[in-house]
């Protein structure tokens, strides 16, 4: 524990330290959940390393020796900042103790997910000082309102207004516009102006990486992979120098060619909330009741980059358009309007894979995917798809229930 830390009495201090050990007893037992499956290999090793203790960005900082910048939605491109030698990271939480430090001050039914990082925020006695630049996407008015809520300083805080209409000329200029906004602001907070031939090499090193995750995720289909391990791995997306991670996947993806695919007929779809380490109760759950997850739509997971960025004109503005068009019309996210790729993505998925069912994760608090899952269930019930959501939040009193309902739904595949 950080012997600096600043206590107004000695209650506070024995609050934070409770709620210190408590936290990373809970990563702890998790690990010990995945490094007990029958399934874990030696590869898994260094994946879980990343996820065994509560987020540092001090730590990753010296890990990774660059400069972080913290993003709050993958709608902000990572190709940008890395051709600023910063390194981009996903801020969130997915433990359920750590929340008590911000519970005081947050509304109860805020998202878990914000809570969790705050809480985490709290106990790493982290500011935003601790990044080079932190952005926040509107895609969510939590996240909107995190600055204010947290009492942060906004110096080095940047919003990237996300148009909630893709497909109109007057949205494409208006993100474009922003990605553009998002470059100078990296050149004044950074003193360096963007070389195109540094952006180009971003672009390829994140192309590489996509293309490593497209293999991964075909061995999930495929049966060689779990959904839980996919998560997890997915989970440690920028946890680690982006080559280092990416050679560790590579190795990852060889030692999973060499096993025998475990097929399961109860082929299911995973699509709503995000899903963080340490919670994966609900992965588990999924295949405690005798279901395989053989695609999702998750943020956190198969969501986590939109493809690669597709470009013939190297200079600055061509690339900058295509990567603009690329994170903005291959999102799915439910806070835009016209959203129905997002629903035929999850149609075409059952047909070319045989899924029989849907399962909505729903975090209590997120409202995009409370408000979403009425239109989704209603249309995927219409082409002949069994759907069910399962709202909740990252306690586990809850998954006695959760189960009998999955295993329930299983018994209508």
């Amino acid at each position: 524990m950080n012997d600096k830390l600043n206590f107004i009495d000695e209650r506070q201090k024995r609050r934070y330290e409770k709620v210190l050990q408590k936290t990373e007893e809970e990563y702890l037992q998790e690990i010990a959940i995945l490094k007990s499956r029958e399934d874990f290999l030696e590869e898994y090793e260094y994946f879980l390393q990343l996820l065994a203790s509560p987020f540092s960005a001090r730590k990753l900082q010296m890990r990774v020796e660059k400069p972080l910048a913290g993003l709050f939605c993958i709608q902000a491109p990572f190709e940008i900042f890395d051709a600023f030698d910063l390194h981009p990271v996903k801020l969130c939480g997915g433990s359920h103790t750590v929340q008590r430090l911000a519970a005081s001050y947050l509304p109860v039914l805020m998202c878990p997910m914000l809570k969790s990082f705050m809480g985490n925020f709290d106990l790493q006695q982290e500011s935003f000082a601790d990044y080079r630049a932190v952005i926040l996407p509107t895609t969510c008015d939590w996240v909107v309102k995190l600055p204010e809520i947290m009492q942060q300083d906004t110096e080095n805080v940047h919003y990237l207004e996300l148009p909630h209409l893709k497909e109109t000329e007057k949205s494409q200029s208006r993100w474009l516009e922003e990605i553009f906004c998002l470059k100078e602001l990296l050149e004044k907070i950074t003193g360096k102006k963007l070389k195109p031939k540094q952006l180009q090499e971003s672009i390829n090193k994140v192309m590489n990486i996509w293309i490593i995750m497209d293999e991964l995720t075909k061995l999930k289909r495929s049966g060689q992979l779990s959904g839980v391990w996919y998560t997890a791995i997915t989970n440690t997306f920028m946890l680690d120098n982006l080559e280092v991670w990416s050679g560790q996947v590579n190795r990852t993806i060889e030692k999973l060619h060499r096993q025998q695919k475990q097929e399961n007929s109860s082929r299911i779809f995973v699509a709503g909330s995000p899903i963080i380490f340490p919670n994966l109760k609900l992965l588990q759950l999924i295949e405690q009741a005798g279901m395989s997850i053989t695609a999702d739509d998750i943020c956190s997971s198969e969501r986590i980059m939109p493809g690669g960025i597709i470009y013939n004109d190297t200079s600055e503005y061509g690339m900058l358009r295509a990567i603009a068009e690329r994170y903005h019309k291959a999102c799915v996210c439910p806070t835009f309007a016209d959203n129905s790729r997002r629903v035929n993505n999850i149609i075409s998925k059952a047909k070319e894979y045989n899924i029989k069912g849907v399962i909505f994760n729903l975090l209590k608090g997120c409202h995009p995917y409370d408000i979403e899952a009425i239109t989704i269930e209603r249309k995927l019930k219409e082409h002949g798809l069994k759907f069910i959501k399962i709202e909740t939040d990252y306690g586990k009193e809850d998954s006695q229930n959760i189960l009998t309902r999955l295993e329930a739904f299983k018994q209508t595949l």
